[in-house]
């Protein structure tokens, strides 16, 4: 979709009607199999980038937990804009998700 018919629809219609079509389209199982690989290799990490961008078309959540059993045999780095606390993740320290993570800051 180019930038002109994004805005034009988000114009028409509103962003949560534009949000509900993309997700239509722009599933977390769409990006598990655009993402999908065997066999996986000893030493192999997954790094997943650009959460901030796509947001909220996608939410980070719901990418992990499509990816768990795919990828359960190899570490998924997430690359994250905002803050981890231990247990949920709090994107540009404005939205706060409430979702738990099984997961832990590298730095």
């Amino acid at each position: 979709m180019c930038l002109a018919t994004y805005q034009g629809l988000k114009r028409e219609k509103g962003k949560d009607y534009l949000l509900a079509q993309l997700q239509k389209i722009a599933t977390q199982e769409e990006f598990l199999e655009k993402m999908k690989y065997e066999p996986h290799k000893y030493g192999d990490v997954l790094f997943l980038t650009g959460i901030g961008k796509v947001y909220p078309f996608m939410r980070s959540h719901k990418m992990l937990d499509t990816m768990q059993q795919a990828f359960s045999d190899i570490p998924i780095v997430m690359f994250y804009p905002g803050e981890f606390n231990g247990q949920s993740l709090n994107l540009f320290d404005k939205f706060h998700d409430g979702n738990y993570y099984r997961a832990f800051n590298l730095l």
